[in-house]
């Protein structure tokens, strides 16, 4: 966040040019002018556990900066691995340069910090750029990058390309639950995966650690065992117990890959023998080394070793050369896409796509949630997702 003084001068600057629309219209704020300019947001001052975690009432109701930009009244927001592990420091040397190039000085404040992905809520303010397809009091889900301020408080301010009307198939708490995630793994397998640029159809993929079926590929899911009635009822072709001593056989009995997505948290490649050769299979993580790199190396070093990790990663799959058809070792991340939101969209207004939430918190219990998510964010040494939505009041 850029000096308090600066902000004061941008929003009214933005006002004088007639960068905003309408005026914001929920019970108890009912404008940026007004004396009710400040919400209830949770907060960290500093990295640590979830004793940082401080609840504050007077935290300015953000502003928008920029004609495309979206205010919305959070109705509900849920707790990922993600939040646990920005609370912790995690990713915070790229994730500031991030902050600070975003707006265009190195003076952006890194506290107090505002965590929280994804959300459900109604537009009360946009900017002037914002197309008529967004109206005031319209019910919309959305995304927050981890460049930004979260959505763990009672007002967010989004790009228009992260929201989209929420599909009326799902509730408020269903539809905060989901699109982070979703997003991650869209990013990961349609501009990683290369399935933006070819058709997913005939395409067979593994995912490491799944919870569901992804387009019209063939998916095979693992998990722990106690999860397979759920994978299942998901829409995996199947499932396979990663603590059943013969995983691998049954993996490569399900025949080989065009894509092996791994969601599991793991540090390591596993089932690269089952990817397919010849035929730029790929083996995609979404939980790659590179923020870790820059936090414990700094910039320069961490990037060399970013670089390092991913080419003994290639090297180690000890077959032919991904420019000459061979299988590689990828890196997919959270990219936030229109494209990505508006089919994710799709899929649940078609009844395809089904939240999966482990249980709904109050927005005031949010460390409690947050708790939940660290009790139950590694099953027998796997990254378990778990959706936790903090319901506001």
């Amino acid at each position: 966040m850029v000096s308090l003084r600066y902000c004061r001068f941008l929003a009214s600057s933005l006002r004088r040019n007639n960068f905003l629309s309408g005026k914001r219209e929920c019970s108890n704020h009912s404008s940026h002018h007004g004396t009710q300019e400040r919400m209830l947001a949770w907060q960290i001052h500093s990295y640590g556990g979830i004793e940082e975690l401080v609840l504050s009432n007077s935290v300015r109701i953000p502003a928008i900066t920029s004609p495309e930009n979206i205010l919305v009244k959070v109705s509900a927001s849920s707790v990922n691995p993600m939040d646990v592990a920005m609370m912790g420091g995690y990713g915070s040397t790229l994730l500031n340069i991030g902050r600070q190039l975003k707006s265009c000085s190195s003076d952006t404040l890194e506290f107090p910090l505002i965590l929280g992905r994804d959300f459900s809520g109604v537009i009360v303010e946009k900017g002037h750029g914002v197309n008529d397809s967004f109206q005031f009091g319209d019910e919309v889900w959305g995304v927050v990058s981890p460049f930004q301020p979260g959505c763990h408080a009672q007002y967010t301010v989004v790009p228009m390309t992260n929201v989209m009307k929420k599909p009326s198939t799902l509730n408020d708490v269903e539809a905060a639950s989901v699109l982070y995630a979703a997003v991650t793994a869209w990013s990961a397998l349609k501009i990683t995966g290369d399935l933006c640029l070819q058709s997913a159809h005939g395409k067979k993929v593994l995912v490491l650690g799944g919870s569901g079926g992804v387009g019209s590929a063939a998916v095979v899911c693992t998990c722990s065992g106690d999860a397979i009635p759920l994978v299942e009822s998901l829409g995996a072709d199947a499932v396979i117990d990663y603590t059943d001593p013969n995983a691998d056989i049954l993996v490569l009995q399900e025949g080989k890959y065009d894509i092996i997505l791994n969601a599991a948290g793991l540090r390591h490649p596993q089932h690269t023998k089952a990817l397919k050769e010849q035929s730029l299979a790929k083996y995609i993580t979404i939980t790659s080394p590179l923020l870790r790199n820059a936090d414990q190396h700094g910039i320069a070093l961490g990037m060399a070793r970013s670089a390092f990790d991913l080419i003994s990663s290639n090297m180690n799959l000890r077959s032919a050369p991904f420019f000459l058809g061979g299988p590689s070792v990828r890196w997919g991340y959270f990219i936030p896409s229109s494209k990505a939101i508006e089919e994710i969209t799709e899929l649940a207004a078609n009844g395809l796509l089904t939240p999966a939430i482990e249980k709904v918190f109050p927005f005031s219990e949010l460390p409690a949630a947050y708790q939940k998510v660290l009790n139950g964010h590694s099953r027998d040494g796997q990254l378990y997702r778990l959706d936790i939505i903090l319901c506001k009041q």
